[in-house]
């Protein structure tokens, strides 16, 4: 406990401890960014496929590195989200909308592809849905914080 005095007949006290709800939000944060960082690692590894998947660089080859770009693009807001959603309010829309973008995306092509031999939709998937969580709920959870701040 770190204690100072405000004035010669008071005398104020900080814990130095963070309380769980503080840890929770520190550990929820990272791994929020660890997620993103995935998405844009599998986003890479997306377009570094391409050859393999489209041997001929034709349209198809095309469309497929601009998956993978839109990949990593959405990766790189969502740690924009992290960093500077609380003074930046439309960084935070633009990510939800780009995840929610992503997870339709992934979900439509869920539909279509057989999972059993696609085990990248799944992964990418679950990256889509954590990521849209973490935008939706993350942000939420800050709002009420902020107006007790401001009532202040």
């Amino acid at each position: 406990m770190t204690c100072y005095s405000a004035s010669p007949f008071e005398t104020a006290c900080q814990s130095n401890q963070l309380g769980p709800a503080k840890v929770l939000e520190g550990s929820l944060k990272t791994f929020d960014i660890i997620i993103a960082w995935l998405l844009i690692a599998f986003g890479a590894l997306h377009i570094a496929l391409t050859q393999k998947v489209h041997p001929d660089i034709d349209i198809n080859a095309i469309w497929f590195v601009s998956g993978g770009l839109l990949i990593i693009t959405i990766g790189t807001l969502n740690l924009l989200r992290v960093a500077y959603s609380s003074v930046a309010k439309g960084v935070h829309v633009v990510s939800v909308a780009a995840n929610i973008v992503l997870l339709l995306l992934m979900l439509f092509i869920a539909t279509r592809v057989p999972m059993r031999n696609n085990p990248q939709v799944l992964a990418g998937l679950i990256l889509a849905v954590l990521l849209t969580a973490f935008s939706l709920l993350r942000r939420a959870g800050r709002l009420p914080a902020r107006q007790m701040q401001s009532a202040k």
